[in-house]
């Protein structure tokens, strides 16, 4: 069993291992669960009971309609009731109205026989539930506008989004568990929409929406067990910075290669990218334009190498975990700094890691990281193919057999300040957690 190496740690930097004479040192831990009908809306804004005045935050429950409800089905907030509205939608949009409203406060559609037929404007948060029916949704054929989140989850029946075809502008928009649900043609005419969620649909290609589109910030592509083409995102443009896109679960998507347009318009700018469980993903190709980004690649087995990934300079956070293809590093020849980079996987324990690689070979301008976490490489032999690398800040090797200590001394002594602060052994010797989970 190697030695252990306990140095003094740098104020600015994680600390992911611990040895056992100093005791685990615990680390934060973000989930991203998906939430399933009935769960949790992922509201924008807050919801207000117009006679309570109790709020309901982004991770609270959906209500059940309480007696204080509108007769219509929607909860209103404060001022509640229809005001007059100055978003009038075009002629062919939705049935004949006298004239128009707004509806201020949060709508939910449950089965009451809701109707919202002549609203085409609702200040608040748009939600449609799986009992609501087809009816109800259909009265929404005149909306333009929401000013909060429109959540439509798990509703069965629904085979089209025909009764939003006027929908134009919405803070964010999630679609989730409706797996019969294929056709997102009726989104054409969506201009404003900088947050987008797709899970468990039906849908073989992602939607194009209105040729003004004001571009995304954030995208959630997850569990959409039939997508196979994301070619339309290159239309969409980019609405600010960081981008974040999660791609994951999608059991058939083959490639990246419609994401092409979407990194060109995010130019230089960060981007925030998860691609997780994706078996059938064969290649990387479509994130060639990504120059800065926190990048986390996880159980893609059949991606043979990172060489798209060839214009990354700069990550804050770089994790590659169960990429068994990937046989060395080459693809990241121009990354210059990172803030903390994962190879492997520590909470897994001897589960994860990236098996196909031997060496560093491939990070060839790579000079300095904040934190360099190894784990779970099982073949991981050496540690030379990074030249330039001189500043490591804390260095924590785990469960990595073919590393012996002539291996760590050699990479050590290239390093401007010497042996860094961190922890080199086994499972038995140090105890690891994931800082940088998906």
């Amino acid at each position: 069993m190697l030695g252990f190496l306990r140095y003094r740690l740098l104020p600015v930097l994680l600390v992911i291992c611990a040895c056992p004479d100093e005791g685990t040192v615990p680390g934060p831990l973000d989930t991203d669960t998906a939430s399933g009908p009935g769960e949790t809306v992922g509201a924008t804004t807050a919801l207000t009971d117009g006679s309570s005045g109790t709020t309901m935050g982004p991770t609270d429950p959906v209500p059940t309609p309480t007696t204080s409800d509108t007769e219509d089905g929607s909860t209103s907030g404060s001022g509640g009731g229809d005001v007059s509205s100055t978003f009038d939608p075009p002629a062919a949009c939705g049935p004949p109205c006298d004239s128009f409203s707004s509806h201020e406060g949060m709508v939910m559609l449950t089965g009451a026989g809701a109707n919202f037929a002549c609203v085409n404007h609702i200040v608040g948060d748009l939600y449609v539930g799986a009992n609501a029916g087809l009816q109800e949704i259909a009265s929404l054929g005149n909306l333009e506008r929401v000013d909060g989140s429109v959540t439509i989850a798990g509703n069965l029946a629904l085979t089209d989004l025909s009764s939003l075809a006027c929908l134009r502008e919405v803070e964010s928009l999630k679609l989730t568990g409706m797996p019969q649900l294929g056709d997102l043609g009726a989104l054409a005419s969506l201009r404003v929409a900088p947050v987008l969620e797709l899970e468990r649909l039906g849908i073989t290609a992602l939607p194009s929406f209105a040729s003004d589109f004001a571009g995304v910030a954030s995208v959630v592509l997850r569990d959409n067990d039939a997508l196979v083409d994301l070619h339309a995102a290159a239309t969409w443009g980019v609405a600010g910075a960081p981008l974040e896109l999660r791609i994951e679960g999608n059991a058939v998507l083959p490639g990246l290669a419609g994401l092409g347009g979407l990194m060109a318009a995010n130019g230089a700018n960060p981007v925030h990218i998860t691609l997780f469980d994706l078996p059938k993903l064969v290649s990387l190709t479509g994130l060639e334009p990504v120059v800065q980004a926190d990048l986390h690649f996880e159980r893609l087995p059949k991606v043979p190498h990172l060489a798209p990934l060839a214009g990354l300079v700069s990550g804050g956070q770089l994790t590659f975990n169960a990429l068994p293809a990937v046989t060395d590093l080459a693809g990241l020849g121009a990354l210059v700094s990172v803030g903390t980079f994962t190879i492997g996987d520590c909470s897994h324990g001897e589960g994860g890691g990236m098996d196909g690689l031997t060496s560093l070979v491939g990070l060839d301008s790579l000079a300095s990281v904040g934190h360099f976490a190894l784990a779970g490489n099982d073949k991981l032999a050496s540690l030379t193919g990074a030249p330039q690398l001189t500043e490591v800040g804390s260095f924590s090797s785990v469960g990595n057999p073919a590393l012996g200590q002539s291996d760590y001394d050699a990479f050590f002594a290239q390093l401007d300040g010497g042996v860094p602060w961190g922890c080199v052994g086994d499972w038995g010797r140090c105890e690891c957690f994931p800082v940088n989970p998906g």
